[in-house]
């Protein structure tokens, strides 16, 4: 991926951010979201955990290059610079081979009210599904929801189980903005039931089971 990929901020994102002392941008390469977090007061304390950060850059408390598929060097980095208050999985999920047994590692090094936030791109997405349907099409490009680097993919449903681990209960679930005007019509004539057609991403918002539950975590809040 391009430099500029892992140097951009996630405005859409950071207002799910709540402010914390502790954060870990997992994915975030550079940095840039991190320190944005930081600039705004959302987070006194920031790293980031990467196949490409460079762990001299300027803003972050701690950082390290390490291959996110790798259980055991993930756990290492964790048991030396955690716990964390808040830990940001953006657009890296769907990369990983294994990213349910990955979540669960990291869950282990959340404090007591910590919260996970997840951008999971949405493979119902119309720009897919019409290829498949209509052009029995199903290419991979640089970018997107077929990016040729995604390994697992998702929607709705599997990306909010994804998040939904043992000890952590589902605080909000969000659909990224509709983005055409053409989209933002069709979806406003039909009444919102062709929505999950036109969702590119979804953001997943899991905080720490503080009601002692067990198995999977509870659901509070979703919104469409």
């Amino acid at each position: 991926m391009s430099r500029e990929y892992h140097s951009s901020v996630r405005l859409d994102v950071a207002p799910l951010v709540p402010q914390v002392a502790r954060l870990l941008d997992v994915g975030g390469g550079t940095g840039t979201m991190a320190r944005h977090l930081k600039s705004i007061g959302r987070a006194k304390e920031i790293g980031v955990i990467d196949a490409v950060v460079d762990q001299h850059s300027d803003g972050l408390d701690f950082a390290a290059n390490v291959d996110l598929n790798d259980a055991e060097a993930v756990a290492r980095f964790l048991a030396e610079n955690g716990p964390f208050d808040a830990i940001l999985f953006l657009d890296v999920l769907e990369h990983l081979v294994d990213p349910w047994s990955i979540v669960d590692v990291f869950i282990g090094h959340l404090t007591e009210t910590g919260v996970m936030i997840a951008s999971i791109p949405n493979v119902r997405h119309r720009s897919v599904v019409v290829d498949l349907i209509a052009r029995n099409r199903w290419r991979y490009a640089d970018a997107g929801v077929l990016d040729r680097t995604h390994l697992r993919f998702f929607v709705k449903e599997t990306a909010v189980e994804l998040m939904q681990r043992p000890g952590m209960a589902i605080e909000q679930v969000a659909a990224s903005p509709i983005g055409s005007r053409r989209d933002k019509l069709i979806n406003l004539l039909t009444f919102g039931l062709l929505r999950s057609f036109f969702t590119l991403q979804y953001f997943v918002v899991a905080r720490r089971d503080t009601n002692g539950g067990e198995g999977k975590g509870t659901d509070r809040r979703q919104r469409p």
